[in-house]
């Protein structure tokens, strides 16, 4: 397989529009790597930069070292996998599968030999004889995966490729991918805007925004340490729940006031709110991370709150509740019993709380390089 660099990459359109900015990314040989984000952010225009279906505006992109800028897409031994499948609707499987190959001049033998492995390993051989119109949709993405296997290609892209599969079936896809990633032992680069296909799929994830790479990292790394307040709301479901707060100190403690209640902050969190004394801040806690609140709570550690959306979800249950400025959503386990009205308090884990900056929305009490990849 291979590895693939991008150095300050940039594609500016004739229209002025600047789509990807300073892009850098680097990937290792065997690597699944994600690239997600909103609609609009850049990350396929990315992928397209990589396959050569776009022109690279400005900056370097290499595989295995070689710079391929101005290589055609066919000379970079990449193939890719598509939204829509992009199957020839007149032939069989087999033959779509073996057409790359054919316009490529490989023998009858080995385009042979590389469909029929393509099929075993993705169990579509019962399918070879039959064309697109009768495959439901899961078998048509076996089958632009099996095309793309059987180039034997350096790297794997693949773009937003089951966005148009149902949900269950979206699960059992993804799972499939990953295990082909496993056995293949191949170099892939995967774009998608669902975060939960990036948390599961990725070893490492690319979140963009406005075409701008926001961080790199793991997917744990992202959830746990994200280094400004997009990442922190776009990794994880139900998102992060943010908090208005201002800052004060009363007696050495440091406090967070939002208005209907105040929280006392502690360890790292007061250390890094300290600073901040006088100003607003910006609260970040994920819903896991908020605990029902026993009657003996003390004051300064609690969120008061009033319950506006059950959404009971069999293993667990997601509250909708309002504090009077803010709705929070919060995680409980279905043995806790609640309706919509009741007056609620839970104790935020004040150890898994960021911080974020009013104005610039970085982590205050997050110290990592967003972009060490």
């Amino acid at each position: 397989m291979a590895t693939v660099e991008l150095k300050d990459l940039n594609k500016v359109y004739d229209n002025g529009f600047h789509a990807v900015k300073d892009a850098n990314i680097n990937i290792q040989d065997q690597e699944f790597v994600v690239l997600v984000g909103p609609s609009g952010c850049g990350k396929t225009t990315t992928l397209r930069m990589i396959a050569g279906l776009e022109d690279i505006s400005s900056g370097d992109l290499t595989i295995d070292s070689k710079r391929v800028n101005d290589i055609p897409p066919k000379d970079r031994d990449i193939a890719m996998v598509f939204q829509n499948y992009a199957l020839y609707p007149h032939m069989t499987v087999h033959d779509n599968m073996a057409f790359g190959l054919k316009i490529r001049k490989f023998s009858k033998e080995d385009i042979q030999a590389r469909v029929n492995e393509a099929a075993r390993i993705l169990d579509i051989e019962a399918l070879l004889d039959r064309k697109p119109k009768q495959l439901s949709g899961g078998q048509r993405q076996r089958v632009a995966v099996g095309r793309a296997i059987v180039r034997h290609p350096k790297v794997f892209l693949f773009d937003e490729p089951l966005s148009n599969l149902d949900a269950k079936l979206r699960v059992q896809m993804r799972a499939e991918i990953s295990s082909l990633h496993t056995r293949l032992n191949a170099t892939m680069i995967y774009v998608t805007h669902d975060q939960v296909e990036a948390m599961t799929m990725g070893d490492k994830i690319v979140v963009m925004k406005d075409g701008v790479i926001m961080q790199i990292g793991d997917p744990l790394t992202l959830y746990n340490f994200p280094t400004n307040r997009f990442v922190a709301g776009f990794i994880g479901s139900p998102a992060m729940n943010f908090l208005t707060m201002k800052v004060s100190e009363e007696g050495g403690a440091i406090i967070g006031d939002e208005g209907n209640f105040r929280i006392r902050f502690t360890g790292k969190l007061a250390e890094r709110a300290k600073p901040k004394v006088g100003q607003e801040v910006v609260f970040g806690i994920r819903p896991e991370d908020m605990v029902y609140a026993k009657d003996d709570a003390a004051q300064d550690t609690f969120i008061p709150a009033t319950v506006e959306v059950v959404e009971p979800l069999g293993a667990e249950i997601h509250l909708y509740i309002n504090t009077g400025k803010h709705q929070v959503v919060v995680r409980i386990p279905p043995t806790i019993s609640v309706s919509v009205g009741d007056a609620v308090r839970f104790v935020p884990d004040l150890d898994r709380a960021i911080l974020f900056d009013l104005e610039t929305e970085q982590a205050l009490n997050v110290d990592i390089d967003p972009l060490k990849s």
